[in-house]
């Protein structure tokens, strides 16, 4: 950690020292206390806890056409440290540090390389997870081709280096390309993608490991007409789904995914937004074992689309390849300057009956519970926000996942944050 910051002071007196070069600093904060019973075993006991997230930035314009940005991030919880003497670093690190170069091939491409955020479309399948404490950031480069409406993002990410001795492990990485077209005076955009990745490690039913070949295709399309607004988007996965286990034989992947989200806003009362949509995640078929069809979200800001109380924030193993199947009714207002009230109420069931499983699974519905989402978001001064927010989940009495004898779960808490 004394590495990074030596680098921050070298990057800093650089940047003093070079009049020719304009350089932004900026900073966030962001403090949120938590009151933890999301636990359906009546014997838990809740938990009251507090998570801190610091970063400081500089944003270094060299010319008109180099940009180089630093950015470190401290993200820690309270009463985390083993000793109040400051003897240790161990949340500290390096969250972006890349160069930009602009102005390539008569302003047609540029490039960004270095350790830096992906954040794509609605982030339902490449995002930041900001919500998270840590986030997410990518040692990665970017080039962009732009003209016009049009750009594409060419992208290359390394995301688990893996040593060559003893024996050679091929390295997981992420590959793909990214358009976008956003019409000039027009409220919408429409983008592509073809993601590929190849991950391991993760726990499979049959035992062991998987190893994966894996193409994510799909499109996403945002935009507004008057006072509606929509979301739609959609994802076909296929590829090679290899599990390391004995006895065990390769399958092909097929696995999809669609999300649409409608709203409408009644601008002369208080802005209130009237929203409902879906969401629908493939399982893994118990009928056809030598298809692998239960979809992966990649590296999704999965918070924002899922509940806010994260039962699903790694899919599939948090749904045990059963897909799911996620109704959502949503109201928000800003009843006075700075002020949101609202609320999303999601409906979640499975895709996959468990009871096709057999065995035990069969005694299971497709049913997993309702979760209600409210919150409210103030600015109580200049660059300071606040967001109070309450969850509760009711689960259904022979739900398939979330697991305990209890039926409701709560979850609350309240967020400070500052960016400057």
């Amino acid at each position: 950690m004394k590495h990074i910051l030596a680098i921050l002071c070298v990057f800093l007196f650089s940047t003093a020292v070079l009049p020719a070069q304009n350089v932004e600093f900026s900073g966030h904060f962001r403090e949120r206390s938590e009151f933890d019973d999301r636990s359906f075993f009546e014997e838990s006991h809740h938990d009251v806890y507090h998570v801190l997230r610091v970063r400081l930035r500089a944003d270094a314009q060299v010319n008109e056409q180099v940009r180089v940005v630093a950015e470190l991030q401290d993200a820690r919880m309270f009463g985390q440290e083993a000793s109040v003497l400051n003897t240790g670093a161990a949340h500290f690190d390096l969250r972006q540090g890349f160069v930009e170069v602009t102005g390539l091939a008569d302003g047609l491409l540029s490039f960004k390389l270095g350790r830096q955020v992906l954040a794509y479309g609605n982030q339902r399948l490449l995002g930041e997870s900001p919500w998270n404490n840590f986030s997410r950031s990518f040692d990665a480069g970017v080039l962009r081709l732009t003209g016009g409406e049009f750009s594409f993002d060419a992208i290359g990410a390394a995301v688990t280096r893996n040593p060559v001795n003893p024996d050679y492990t091929r390295d997981v990485f992420l590959a793909g390309g990214w358009a976008v077209w956003a019409p000039a005076e027009r409220d919408y955009t429409v983008e592509g993608f073809l993601l590929y990745d190849n991950p391991e490690g993760s726990p499979v039913p049959e035992g062991g490991t998987v190893r994966q070949n894996r193409m994510t295709a799909g499109f996403y399309s945002a935009g507004q007409a008057g006072n509606f607004d929509y979301k739609v988007d959609a994802a076909l996965q296929t590829g090679d789904y290899m599990p390391l286990a004995p006895g065990s034989e390769s399958r092909d992947i097929s696995a999809n995914l669609i999300g649409v989200r409608l709203g409408y806003t009644f601008e002369n009362l208080a802005g209130l937004r009237l929203g409902a949509g879906i969401d629908r995640l493939s399982g893994q078929d118990p009928d056809d074992p030598d298809t692998y069809g239960a979809f992966n979200t990649l590296y999704a800001s999965n918070h924002r689309s899922y509940g806010h109380m994260d039962y699903f924030t790694n899919i599939p193993l948090h749904t045990d390849e059963l897909g799911l199947q996620n109704i959502i009714v949503q109201a928000s207002l800003v009843p006075a300057g700075g002020l949101t009230v609202g609320a999303d109420v999601h409906l979640f069931s499975t895709v996959i009956d468990p009871a096709e499983r057999g065995g035990s699974s069969a005694e299971f519905e497709q049913s997993i519970g309702t979760e209600i989402d409210a919150y409210a978001k103030w600015t109580i001064a200049d660059a300071v926000n606040m967001t109070l927010g309450y969850s509760m989940f009711s689960g259904s009495e022979n739900r398939p996942l979330l697991p305990g004898t209890a039926d409701a779960a709560n979850w609350g808490y309240l967020m400070t944050t500052v960016n400057f």
